[in-house]
């Protein structure tokens, strides 16, 4: 991911914190307004409660002249009114009571009249004939206003709640959206208190006018949004309000108040069958855009290719061909099938019978339950998938970095590799420089100086035998003796420099010569003490298992590395335990079992810190190396004085490989 997008995410992510809690607050006010308005709707109906009426609920149709009546809905204790609700397929009113025209004549029936009364209702529909029909005055309970308008309260509540959850946990606008969708739903189920009267005259207010009516097409509005957010290019990504998925869906609900805002103020209300249609016909196109939209991104989701798209889906979506990740295709296929199921529900059984017959296809406290109920499920359905997401993203990020980890876990074993062959070539590199100058070494400067030394000592012998022959000589020959005798002296000397710097270097000519166990005796028993006469150090060797290994070791280079840490591992101890240690004993053991060659070197030394070694003291680091090179290992212990078991320990581990493990088995 580019550094860009990662930057533009922190910075979304910063403007969402910020505006999130003021966002809350306003959806906030916004409820308590609302639930404030529902409130005095229901006092209202309250205080009409163990009124007579006639048994539904009903308004002046402010668009009459001669004040006309339309019936709003029909408690469901009392017997369904066969007089339909105004839709798109009826216009139907009440023109008369008893005969006597206008809607006092009604008030003052239902204010006079006794339960079980019969009324007379004039009735006219679609200008046709008028029509009769008679219905019993009924008396209106506190159980129908529950159920009637009291559960649209309970309704609304929950959409609200729910709303103000998903707002107040959203983690991004995407949550945020599917707070907002929560509020026309509970807008209808909670204003629905101020739409229709029980006996009290009264014309619709500007309550129901103004934002009961709109919130239909606020509801479509809010559906073709949250199917625009509920698309795969959306899911998963955190955004920032943009005016296609977010404002365009909302045009026409504003030139919706428009309309109704100039006809207000114009005529003092607004045409209610007119801003019936235009409401709930937007909000039936809303339903069928948002349910094209999301049937599309299920295609999508699903891999389905579409051979073209309807014009709406066109003209608020752009299709993706990138890929969609599982978790996504999983969390989006539930939030669509939630969704439109959702909206099929209230479509199919509230919004579509209301726009075409007047009435909901199943009894009004069903409905009023059920939508009750779905926001509950919604908010618990969300929030899941919502965890369920966020774990999947938590295992991608997992895995991502896994894949981080093992690409650099690759990258750290090929800079190892590079690491061990370049250490094994500077040791093969080493040890063939050190044979070359211990070579050299022994075959010129140190046989010059012995040569040097034997001719001095053939002369001087010769020049004394002369000076005794000839008296006359003596006195002559003497200075030349002493001169010689003198420059022998330092022959030896430089041929002893040159022993102890071969054996410095630990002499891989000797070695190869004589073979390793042979030079190893020599340089124990022979150079080391010829290299410091002064030392008491009483060595004892036990090398029986170097016997074991094959004459032609170093014939081959797994060989030659098992040799060459062998013979500088001893050597480097030793000469540590002769300069630095003041030993008076080390052993020096070899023994093999179980194809495993191990070489101990003990002394009773001062012994050291081995966490604090000078890093001028390579000897040993280069001891370890030499081993590893060789598929083994080097362990050095040490206790310093004045510590009773004070000394040093080196030990050398050795695996040998199954070819040389076979030639011990054959010897």
């Amino acid at each position: 991911m580019s550094t860009e997008i990662i930057d533009e995410k922190a910075k979304t992510h910063i403007w969402w914190q910020y505006i999130r809690p003021r966002f809350t607050i306003l959806y906030t006010a916004i409820a308590i307004i609302l639930l404030l308005i529902s409130g005095i709707g229901h006092l209202r109906l309250l205080q009409e409660v163990h009124k007579t009426f006639g048994g539904f609920t009903w308004t002046i149709d402010p668009d009459s002249q001669g004040g006309e009546i339309v019936t709003i809905a029909t408690p469901p204790q009392l017997p369904a009114f066969t007089l339909p609700a105004n839709s798109l397929t009826n216009n139907t009113h009440i023109i008369a009571i008893n005969h006597i025209p206008g809607w006092q004549q009604m008030v003052q029936v239902y204010q006079h009249a006794h339960p079980g009364e019969q009324i007379t209702y004039t009735v006219q529909m679609n200008n046709a004939p008028t029509q009769t029909i008679t219905r019993p005055i009924a008396t209106f309970t506190l159980d129908m206003w529950w159920q009637t308008f009291g559960m649209t309260f309970l309704a609304g509540l929950s959409w609200l709640i729910v709303g103000i959850i998903l707002l107040a946990m959203a983690r991004e606008w995407t949550g945020a959206v599917e707070g907002i969708t929560m509020l026309p739903p509970a807008m209808l189920l909670l204003l629905y208190s101020h739409w229709g009267n029980i006996q009290t005259p009264a014309f619709p207010d500007a309550v129901v006018q103004l934002l009961w009516i709109p919130s239909f097409a606020l509801l479509g509005a809010t559906f073709i949004h949250l199917s625009l957010t509920y698309r795969p290019e959306s899911i998963g990504q955190v955004r920032r309000p943009s005016f296609k998925r977010d404002a365009l869906p909302y045009l026409p609900i504003v030139l919706l108040l428009l309309y109704e805002w100039i006809s207000f103020v114009r005529i003092g209300h607004v045409p209610i069958r007119t801003n019936l249609l235009l409401s709930l016909g937007y909000g039936a196109i809303g339903g069928i855009i948002s349910c094209s939209i999301g049937v599309s991104s299920l295609l999508r989701i699903s891999s389905i290719p579409l051979s073209r798209f309807i014009g709406s889906i066109r003209l608020f979506t752009t299709p993706s061909t990138e890929t969609i990740s599982p978790y996504i295709r999983h969390q989006l296929g539930d939030l669509l099938a939630l969704w439109i199921g959702g909206v099929g529900l209230g479509f199919c059984l509230g919004v579509l019978p209301i726009l075409l017959t007047g009435r909901t296809l199943v009894p009004l406290p069903i409905f009023y339950t059920l939508a009750t109920i779905y926001p509950l499920i919604l908010l618990y359905a969300i929030r899941s998938l919502r965890m369920i997401a966020q774990l999947h993203i938590t295992l991608e990020q997992r895995e991502t970095a896994l894949l981080e980890q093992q690409k650099t876990a690759h990258a750290l074993q090929h800079t190892n590799l590079e690491l061990q062959r370049a250490t094994s070539l500077l040791l093969h590199a080493d040890a063939h420089l050190r044979s070359i100058l211990s070579q050299r070494i022994h075959d010129q400067p140190k046989q010059q100086a012995l040569r040097i030394r034997s001719l001095l000592g053939h002369w001087q012998h010769r020049l004394r035998v002369e000076a005794e022959r000839e008296g006359s000589g003596k006195v002559l020959a003497q200075p030349i003796i002493d001169v010689l005798a003198r420059v022998r002296k330092i022959s030896e000397e430089l041929e002893n420099d040159l022993q102890g710097l071969q054996m410095l270097i630990e002499d891989t000519y000797q070695r190869k010569s004589l073979g390793l166990k042979f030079h190893l005796e020599k340089l124990i028993q022979e150079d080391l003490p010829l290299l410091h006469p002064e030392s008491s150090l009483h060595m004892q060797l036990d090398l029986w298992a170097i016997d074991e290994l094959p004459l032609n070791l170093e014939s081959t280079d797994e060989g030659e590395r098992i040799a060459e840490a062998i013979s500088y591992t001893i050597t480097q101890s030793l000469l540590n335990i002769y300069n630095h240690a003041g030993a008076n004993f080390a052993t020096v053991r070899a023994s093999y079992n179980k194809g495993e060659l191990k070489i101990q070197i003990n002394d009773d030394g001062k012994g050291f810190d081995t966490a604090h070694i000078p890093p001028e003291k390579t000897s040993l680091f280069k001891a370890q190396l030499k081993a590893h090179e060789a598929q083994g290992s080097l362990i050095i212990n040490s206790i310093p004085r004045p510590d009773t078991n004070h000394g040093t320990t080196v030990l050398l581990h050795i695996p040998l490989p199954a070819s040389i493990q076979q030639a011990i088995a054959e010897t």
